[in-house]
């Protein structure tokens, strides 16, 4: 069962020209000139100080020259401390900063800050817990290149939007977004003949987590949407302690297996082959007489194949009801049940190899 998905595309809809990159050299020049800007600091949030600045903003010193608050990092900071952001901002500033100071100085606590020293003053790009395990944007950007340099991969094209003609890599002061097909050598599944692609983000900030999504594809048009996806497969990374770690251990081989394609192609085609010759039931009491001894309850296997039957795939065949899951599971209302129904589908794939 194929999907449509529409990441790159709210991607293409909201970012300003001044977020759009044309090629991966430009963007990784931007995202590497803030990580050259940025400093990292841990302190007690006791000792955090703050200050009204000469345009009635908030500013952060101590020891140090003051830093001002973001919108994002002020966010942030109402977040660690347990204040109402939303409300606090209808206040004055001088009273804004005595109600952070009364709840700064109740928490024997600790934050990690981020500073950047840019072409005008200071700022505090990102406050966060002690534990917080930054990802950079510069080094995501610098691992893409390396993976995709010289190859058949590419960004799609795409029409004008917001007065530019640049999509599909994105960056801000906050986050990045890239999006990268492969239409040579497309996979045969079926009778259909699908190309490769990917989704990878992240933020050095903690607007969102790394991610990386990849998939084959039957068509993208021109504002970015995917038509017809198959075999989605998403790696997340939340910035926690080992976040680096995980992306060096984790994200960076997935990356490379996916990009280089042969083997992962192979085995793809052959996934699927293989699946579809395995019999499971011409009906319904059949098909779950085959997944008795398999994780899946009663009322999982009816929906997967009736699901499976209405999407117009051969539900007598474990393709078929690996198809017929996942399409199900993209009807339930709450992400971990729908992750999980989703990975116990896949499971099923990888036994038969």
């Amino acid at each position: 069962m194929s999907s449509n998905l529409y990441d790159a595309h709210r991607q293409w809809c909201i970012r300003p020209p001044d977020e759009r990159f044309h090629d991966l050299d430009s963007l990784q020049a931007f995202t590497q000139r803030l990580k050259d800007a940025s400093e990292e600091k841990v302190r007690g949030l006791p000792n955090v100080h703050l200050d009204v600045t000469g345009h009635s903003g908030i500013a952060l010193n101590g020891s140090e020259e003051p830093a001002i608050l973001t919108n994002w990092s002020f966010n942030q900071l109402c977040t660690v401390t347990g204040a109402p952001a939303k409300y606090l901002r209808t206040l004055p500033p001088e009273t804004v900063i005595e109600c952070l100071r009364y709840s700064l100085n109740r928490r024997d606590t600790q934050a990690k800050l981020l500073f950047r020293n840019g072409t005008g003053d200071r700022i505090v790009s990102a406050f966060t817990g002690p534990k917080y395990g930054r990802i950079w944007d510069a080094d995501v950007v610098a691992s893409l290149k390396d993976a995709v340099e010289g190859t058949g991969w590419r960004v799609p094209p795409a029409r004008n939007n917001g007065g530019s003609d640049n999509a599909g890599l994105y960056a801000s002061d906050r986050d990045m977004f890239a999006f990268f097909i492969n239409d040579e050598n497309p996979i045969e599944v079926g009778n259909a003949k699908l190309g490769r692609g990917f989704f990878c983000w992240n933020s050095e900030t903690g607007s969102c987590t790394f991610g990386l999504t990849t998939f084959l594809y039957n068509y993208v048009c021109g504002n970015h949407i995917v038509w017809g996806a198959e075999q989605v497969q998403e790696l997340k990374i939340v910035h926690r302690s080992k976040a680096l770690d995980r992306f060096r251990s984790d994200a960076l081989p997935a990356l490379n297996r996916f990009v280089e394609n042969r083997m992962a192609t192979e085995a793809i085609t052959r996934g699927v082959d293989q699946a579809a010759q395995v019999k499971v039931g011409d009906d319904l009491d059949k098909v779950t007489e085959w997944f008795k001894e398999k994780p899946f309850t009663g009322s999982e296997i009816i929906a997967g194949w009736r699901t499976g039957r209405n999407e117009g795939d051969d539900v007598s065949t474990l393709w078929g009801m690996v198809q017929g899951f996942t399409a199900y599971a993209r009807q339930l209302p709450h992400t971990d049940v729908r992750v999980n129904l989703e990975r116990r589908a896949g499971a099923l794939l990888k036994s038969i190899n």
